[in-house]
């Protein structure tokens, strides 16, 4: 029979029923608290949650003792404890517990019968007695694994209403799509796809934005939050999804400029924009489908036009059951000299698509294929930083380290001369460097003041010092070459090529090209073998006649003589 797990509740009305024997028996004196006890015991009760209708006097002494041990805290007294293995599954090793919940979630749909007979198929998870199919029911719906916790449902998601306080704090931006078609401007007699995009103050409802639009991008959604901007003021949050329309780095750098954050939705999270999910819903139900039955041509900027008089004429004048407002009558509430404002021209600079160019050494810098000619020859050969508007082409804005250098036009390349000049008019020169005359700054004089110092040092430096200097370091030299730590000695008859040649390069301090390690076996095998005294001997003495230890050839040279004049004595 299985355990009933009580909860907080049960125990508070079996806590109430012990309380209620207590209370009639603490405060007796004892003559009168036995007598008590006979009473309670000889009567039958209705004990929550017990089959039995009888007490003992053993179980109300416990009950009395444990109020008197609790008197302080009697919210502890008699209500029992909680088991301290309550969701553990004894009867299930911690093998099995791990195996069967990596088979119930790769596959929902295994049945407590498979999973039963599964545990016994493996060595690592058999056990003596098979656990019953309730058993391992139960643990898997403790560890949220059941099949209708997997499939059915989706997890809990806590999700906190929010308003914002006053208007101008939070805008929310969003595309709605694909339910309108309108005739394609480029192509007569075809259709295209037309998207509302709006933005909303998300506390007055007002809608400070809206267009329909055939082309979805970042460009767009920069204009049209420039010119809201422009119209009503900076908000303090633009609240957007991750689209790739809103997700584009200059709409964050000018966003930031102005002094605006701009906040993202979760991945995969539309019900966090419900407020302008809603108010797009509002138009696609009062206003798309009214125009769809009203028979009206689909022209792109009929249905801007009507959307601005339904938008003015309807959506801004109903009352909102939140606000209690108008969307009108709560966004202009907001007092203008609140609002943050900057200048039209600022806004404008602010808001065009910023890329990096090279100037040429012709003054021209290339942007979407066409060349535009600066107005200034400091800038050639310079990288600037170049602003555009996004539908007019013709001139561009050129900065450079924060600066900026004015406007170049568009440059079709010009053959008469008289033009050529009028052009290079426009263009200012790199102004000329202004320096002072000669006799206003002192000479020059490096090169004199090393003179100076090195003639001071070799005064200072007497000849025979110098001369004591370098008898001394020639010692030095002959008293390393004749060390016997320098270079182990041969043992008789090992003095072969291989440790000739490694003696001359430790006497020599060098290492050997391949070209001085063939000259020294050339030299051996031709008249070796060759003693390692009188190699040492040649060596020490041209050495010591400050030889240099460049001249390979020269010593080898000198130990073959040696060697020759040695045999004929």
């Amino acid at each position: 029979m299985s355990t009933i797990r009580r909860t907080d509740s049960d125990r508070e009305l079996k806590k109430a029923f012990r309380m209620e024997i207590v209370n009639q028996i603490k405060d007796l004196t004892p003559k009168m608290r036995a007598k008590k006890i006979e009473e309670l015991i000889s009567r039958k009760h209705e004990i929550p949650y017990s089959s039995r209708d009888t007490l003992s006097k053993t179980t109300i002494y416990r009950w009395l003792e444990e109020v008197k041990t609790h008197k302080e805290d009697l919210g502890k007294a008699l209500k029992g404890k909680v088991r301290r293995d309550r969701n553990e599954c004894k009867v299930l090793t911690s093998e099995q517990q791990k195996a069967l919940k990596r088979w119930r979630y790769d596959n929902p749909y295994r049945t407590a019968k498979d999973l039963q007979e599964e545990l016994m198929a493996h060595a690592e998870t058999k056990s003596p007695t098979p656990p019953s199919e309730s058993t391992i029911a139960r643990f898997l719906k403790a560890n949220n694994l059941g099949r209708a916790d997997l499939i059915k449902y989706e997890k809990p998601k806590v999700r906190l209403a929010f308003e914002a306080e006053y208007p101008q704090q939070i805008w929310m931006a969003d595309t709605k799509g694909p339910d309108v078609y309108v005739e394609d401007p480029q192509n007569p007699g075809k259709k295209i796809l037309a998207k509302p995009i709006i933005i909303l103050d998300a506390r007055s409802r007002y809608l400070v934005a809206k267009k329909y639009v055939t082309v979805e991008n970042q460009e767009v959604i920069m204009e049209l939050f420039r010119q809201a901007v422009e119209v009503f003021g900076i908000p303090e949050i633009l609240y957007v999804d991750r689209g790739s329309p809103y997700m584009g780095k200059n709409l964050k750098r000018a966003a930031s400029l102005i002094g605006c954050n701009i906040i993202h939705t979760k991945p995969r999270d539309a019900a966090a924009k419900g407020r302008i999910e809603k108010c797009l819903r509002t138009c696609h139900e009062r206003f798309e489908h009214e125009m769809a039955a009203s028979g009206k041509k689909a022209f792109l900027t009929e249905y801007n036009r009507y959307l601005e008089a339904y938008v003015a004429q309807d959506y801004h004048r109903r009352v909102h059951t939140v606000t209690g407002q108008t969307p009108e009558e709560c966004f202009f509430a907001f007092p203008a000299n609140l609002r943050r404002w900057i200048a039209k021209d600022d806004l404008t600079k602010i808001f065009l698509p910023v890329r990096t160019a090279r100037v040429s050494k012709t003054a021209l810098v290339r942007i979407n294929n066409l060349q535009y000619l600066v107005s200034d020859a400091s800038l050639v050969g310079k990288k600037v930083e170049v602003r555009h508007e996004y539908f007019q082409r013709d001139k561009i804005y050129v900065w450079y380290q924060d600066k900026y250098y004015g406007e170049a036009y568009v440059y079709l390349a010009e053959n008469d001369f008289i033009k050529r000049e009028e052009l290079m008019e426009k263009i200012h020169s790199v102004p000329e460097i202004e320096l002072p005359a000669i006799d206003e700054v002192p000479l020059y004089s490096r090169l004199d003041r090393q003179l100076a110092k090195h003639r001071a040092e070799m005064e200072q430096m007497e000849v025979n010092v110098q001369l004591e200097h370098n008898r001394n370091k020639k010692e030095e030299v002959r008293a390393s070459l004749v060390k016997p730590k320098t270079v182990p000695q041969s043992t008789e008859g090992s003095f072969e090529a291989e440790e000739f040649i490694y003696l001359l390069m430790r006497l020599l301090r060098k290492k050997f090209t391949p070209s001085e390690r063939l000259a020294a076996h050339v030299l051996w095998n031709a008249i070796g073998p060759i003693k390692e005294q009188l190699v040492r001997k040649t060596v020490g003495r041209l050495l010591g006649e400050e030889h240099p230890a460049e001249d390979v050839s020269g010593y080898l040279e000198e130990i073959r003589i040696n060697l020759i004049t040695q045999k004929n004595n």
